[in-house]
């Protein structure tokens, strides 16, 4: 009674269906999400950090939302993947309405698809094993007590380099770890943020966030790329951060352009340069024991 009831406040219920009614492994196809709803009711789609098991994701389009007297229609189209040889392959996919507090997911009826397996190469035949009768030389004898000397001498000399310089060596070696995954983000993180502005795209930004979760999900080993933005700002309490999350949020899911996407940008760097910084001071003043 209480899912019908929200039904009927958000409006009809989404509709999910794939364009084609087959799929062959590893070939892409196309799956569609709409809903018609109030005009004043607020919703999201999934975007590409979505769990589309058993399938991939590849892209997502999205279109300029249209209304009538019958509603306001939005709509998307994902492009997908999958390589499952499971025979009939589902997906159900949710539809996030927003309300005052937080987003509540209306789920559509599952679709499926039969796989097509003209691509699908299964080994009939079982191996058999053929006994090996026939005799094998034996090869020169090796002098084994010159090799385990080496290697204890060896062994010997990188420990006692360990027990003298080990921790040391240690914490350098997760400092250069620490340096190169940053800089590998922000070049990332720089180029799309400069094609968002530059162009005016809005996908660009999309995948500059994506890039940004992934980082903070290393870097804090918390599952950053399916927080939400309530989340996240739960674990890095910044105002400044809070209203740029925001802000791109209404600028990815509403397909606006907004001058003000590149600051927004700019604020998450900062965001995640802090966190990097601090994970480096506490790494440099950890005690070597």
């Amino acid at each position: 009674m209480l899912l019908f009831l929200q039904l009927a406040s958000y409006g009809q219920k989404p509709s999910g269906i794939f364009l084609t009614d087959s799929v062959e492994v590893g070939k892409p196809v196309y799956f569609s999400l709409s809903i018609r709803h109030k005009p004043d009711t607020e919703v999201f789609f999934p975007d590409t950090s979505y769990n589309f098991s058993p399938f991939e994701i590849i892209s997502k389009t999205s279109f300029v939302s249209s209304t009538n007297e019958k509603g306001t229609l939005d709509s998307a189209v994902y492009h997908l993947v999958s390589f499952d040889v499971s025979n009939v392959q589902s997906l159900r996919m949710p539809v996030y309405i927003f309300n005052k507090k937080d987003c509540t997911a209306v789920f559509t009826e599952p679709d499926s698809l039969f796989l097509i397996r003209s691509n699908v190469f299964e080994k009939t035949e079982k191996p058999v094993l053929v006994a090996e009768t026939g005799l094998l030389p034996l090869s020169s004898q090796f002098n084994f007590s010159v090799l385990i000397g080496s290697v204890a001498l060896i062994i010997g000399f990188i420990g006692s380099i360990y027990w003298v310089f080990g921790q040391d060596i240690y914490k350098q070696w997760q400092l250069i770890k620490l340096q190169r995954r940053h800089l590998e983000y922000l070049r990332s993180f720089n180029r799309l943020m400069r094609n968002a502005r530059e162009k005016n795209n809005i996908k660009d930004a999309e995948k500059a966030i994506i890039v940004w979760k992934n980082y903070l999900e290393r870097l804090e080993k918390k599952p950053f790329a399916t927080y939400t933005t309530r989340e996240i700002v739960d674990n890095m309490p910044d105002d400044a951060l809070a209203e740029a999350l925001k802000n791109m949020d209404g600028i990815i899911y509403g397909q606006v352009i907004s001058k003000n996407m590149h600051t927004y940008l700019e604020v998450l760097k900062a965001g995640a340069t802090r966190i990097y910084q601090n994970k480096r001071r506490f790494i440099l003043d950890s005690p070597v024991i």
